[in-house]
Formats: C-alpha cells, sequence, structure tokens
C-alpha cells in the first residue's frame, strides 16, 4: 500500500496533543493520490499493524507553525498523559451525573452551539464570543467533568463518547426548555424560528421570498441555516428543516411539499466555443462541473457521465451549490442543475439530453414545536414556496423549463429574483 512516514503532530483543540500517522502510496483505484489514517483508541486501530513503529522516537516532524515546539519527545507526551490522568482524578469517584451537576445551562448552551456550528470558528460566528473564549470555556467543561469531549480535526468538530453523550443530554434540556417555555412567554415576545435547508434551495429560492415573508411577520426572528448537512430536527438544531433525505431520527414529522427536478445545463458562451452535445457519448470533448456534498446523489455519478470511470472527465468538482451554480453559469462546462435554475437566470440554458433526476423535497419538523405559532406560520409560507400549481418547476412531474417560460415572465415570479444573482442579466438567449 506504500511506505510509512514520520507521525505527523495534529493540532489540538483544548491544549492537548495528539498523534496521527500519514501513509502515502499509489492507490489504484481512481480519485484518490493519497490516504490519512489517524491511529489512536478511538478507532481501535494500531500503528504496528501497518509496518509502523508504535512509539515516536522523534525526527520527521515537519516545521510549521501547526506543529507545536512543545512536542518534542515521548516523555513531553508522556507529561500530557500525565496531565489528563491527573485532571480525570480530581473529580474523585463522583458518577458522570453528577460531575454533570457542576455544569450550568449556559455552558452547555455554548457547547451545544460550538458542535452544530461544526468548528471553533464557527462557532465563534454563530454565538458572537471569541475563538479563544470558546476554547477556554470548552476547557471548563472538560476540567469540570475530568473527560476530553472534543478534539479539532482538520474536518471539524469531532467529539469523544463523552462529547456525544453530553451533546445528547444538552439537545434534550433544550428540548424541555422549549416545551416549558412555549406557554409562558407573553404574546409580545418576538418568537425565534429555525429552519434548516439545503444551500442552494435556501440562497436561490427561499431567501429571496423569506424577506418578504419576515416584513409581513416583523414579530418573528427568523434564522435561515443554508446547509448541504442534515439537521438533526428531532434533537432540537432546528424547528424545521427543507432536506432532500429523510432524518435519521424516525422521531420527527416528515412530509413532502415539492419535487426537485434536475437536468442538464451549461451557459450560451460555453455551447459557442464548445459545442452542443447531442450523446452524453461527447463527454470526452466537453468539460464537465460536478457537486460532491451531503444529500447529493453522488452515486449517481456513473448515471451522468455514462461510465463508472470518471478520470479526465470531470473538470471541475465542488462541495458547494452556489460554487456548483457559478461554474455552470459562467461557463465552466456541462453539468447538472435543478430545473428552476432557468427561473433564477437566463445564462444557464437546458440541454436536451437523456439525463434527468427527480428528488422529493421534504420538510421535517421538530415534533416539540408543533404547537408554536411561528412555526405554523412558517409551514404555511414554506407550503406556498413550494407549490407545484404556482411554480411548475416543483411539480411531481417533469416540466421542461421551455414551457414554463411563460410563468417566469410574469411580474409575480420574476420580481422575487430581478438583481439577485449579481449582475446577471435576464436578456433572452434564444
Amino acid at each position: 500500500m506504500g511506505a510509512c512516514a514520520a507521525p505527523v503532530a495534529r493540532r489540538p483543540l483544548f491544549g492537548k496533543s495528539r498523534l496521527s500517522v500519514r501513509l502515502a502510496g499509489n492507490v489504484k483505484s481512481s480519485g484518490s493520490a493519497e490516504i490519512i489514517v489517524a491511529f489512536g483508541r478511538r478507532n481501535g486501530l494500531s500503528c504496528s499493524a501497518f509496518c509502523c513503529d508504535p512509539v515516536w522516537r522523534g525526527g520527521g516532524l515537519p516545521k510549521s507553525k501547526k506543529a507545536p515546539s512543545r512536542i518534542k519527545s515521548p516523555v513531553i507526551a508522556a507529561k500530557v498523559d500525565a496531565r489528563r490522568s491527573s485532571a480525570r482524578s480530581t473529580s474523585g469517584g463522583k458518577s458522570f451525573h453528577e460531575k454533570l451537576g457542576s455544569l450550568d445551562w449556559t455552558e452547555l448552551e455554548l457547547f451545544l452551539d460550538v458542535v452544530e456550528a461544526g468548528s471553533l470558528r464557527s462557532g465563534a460566528v454563530r454565538t458572537g464570543h471569541a475563538v479563544g473564549t470558546i476554547r477556554r470555556r470548552l476547557q471548563r467543561i472538560e476540567d469540570k467533568l475530568g473527560e476530553i469531549i472534543a478534539r479539532r480535526e482538520p474536518a471539524g468538530l469531532q467529539l469523544s463518547p463523552v462529547g456525544e453523550k453530553l451533546l445528547r443530554i444538552a439537545r434534550e434540556m433544550r428540548l424541555s426548555r422549549q416545551s416549558s417555555q412555549s406557554g409562558e412567554e407573553p404574546a409580545e415576545a418576538r418568537e425565534r424560528i429555525r429552519i434548516a435547508v439545503t444551500e442552494g434551495l435556501g440562497t436561490y429560492w427561499l431567501m429571496p421570498r423569506l424577506v418578504e415573508f419576515q416584513r409581513a411577520n416583523p414579530g418573528l426572528d427568523v434564522d435561515l441555516h443554508c446547509d448541504m448537512r442534515r439537521s438533526d430536527v428531532a434533537g432540537g438544531e432546528s424547528d424545521i428543516a427543507v432536506q432532500l433525505e429523510p432524518p435519521a431520527d424516525g422521531t420527527a414529522i416528515v412530509r413532502t411539499i415539492g419535487c426537485l427536478h434536475l437536468m442538464l445545463f451549461a451557459a450560451e458562451s460555453y455551447l459557442q466555443s464548445a459545442g452542443v452535445p447531442t450523446s452524453v457519448d461527447e463527454w470526452p470533448n466537453h468539460r464537465l462541473v460536478w457537486q460532491e456534498a451531503d444529500q447529493v446523489a453522488t452515486h449517481l455519478l456513473p448515471f451522468f457521465i455514462g461510465t463508472s470511470d470518471a478520470a479526465g472527465l470531470i473538470g471541475i468538482r465542488t462541495n458547494s451549490s452556489s460554487a456548483h451554480f457559478r461554474a455552470i453559469a459562467t461557463g465552466g462546462g456541462i453539468g447538472i442543475l435543478p430545473t428552476y435554475a432557468r427561473a433564477i437566470s437566463r445564462r444557464v440554458r437546458p440541454l436536451d439530453l437523456p439525463v434527468r433526476l427527480r428528488r422529493e423535497i421534504l420538510c421535517v419538523v421538530n415534533p416539540a414545536r408543533t404547537s408554536s405559532p411561528g412555526v405554523q406560520l412558517a409551514l404555511t409560507w414554506l407550503g406556498s414556496c413550494f407549490a407545484g400549481d404556482i411554480y411548475p418547476w416543483f411539480r411531481d412531474e417533469f416540466v421542461h423549463p421551455k414551457d414554463f417560460e411563460r410563468e417566469i415572465s410574469m411580474r409575480s415570479v420574476m420580481g422575487l429574483f430581478e438583481g439577485f444573482i449579481d449582475g446577471m442579466d435576464t436578456e433572452d438567449d434564444d
């Protein structure tokens, strides 16, 4: 598989160090050139299983600001472990729930907000606290519990088993607080409604309409969180979620509010230079654009390109719906977009090739929030946003963009998007 290099120091979350091992070599499967595997007790793997010395003997550590100079020998590593053991011992023989009693709701709420944001930096934006402040307050939680609750990884925060347990408890407490406060708030209090939605639908479809909805309901504070990751609605992460895949937790209320139809699009500028394809067999002569993210049917890539071997066919890959749309609209290549893309920009042109997808748009509701007047208003509004009788691109059956051109030209629809797509003109390209 490849030779093992020296262990690489990973940046700790709250001043605690950790080691991982980088394996590099030729990988026969397409799309990969390097594999990074982090070893430790958490995943049950051992360095020796891959012919690596399980004891770090120094040397080979890259000189980088991300590699703290204090990690220089096994002696210091041993001291770190000793400090961890000491922190655990200070809590005595208390049970986890006894130690949990030393935490107040403000600490748990901060932990919850940071974990749901995904990283310390995103948590700082969400909570309004500095990253250093968040790090110190999370360190205080670890000190009180005598346990490690999370580690900082390149992909974001990775919770330990204790951290996962603490997250479940924090979410249960938040649900309990929401339930107890729902009937006690004064009528004039502003209600906060948290709506999670996939990035494309949130940015390009709901946000232009949300301005009008909030103006009509000034007593509501609407938090629209656009992310491809599925929200844990039943766990209290949001009140409502608009997503393309069913929730992992079966206790949430789910209903279908529309359908998303997807087909191939390209910019007129690209088609003028590369030509209009008449078959997927012509893909080697074109540049393709592909999105890889949660809730995107990535496993259907062979269906899109007509082969399981994507080598040399994908010119641009991105995890962002906005970047994916921009890449296609500015002439980056051919890609799959929802048919309503034609409603928000005339820069993209649908291609009549036999590549079409249909995804149900699901509305997921937190059962603890169904009685909220604000949630009920938001649900009614969402239903109107995806009404097929008004917007034909959300009907159950596929409607070709050329057949709803008349609908787009209606001022009631076009008024939502005029000037919204940064300088993109609405000039007809036919």
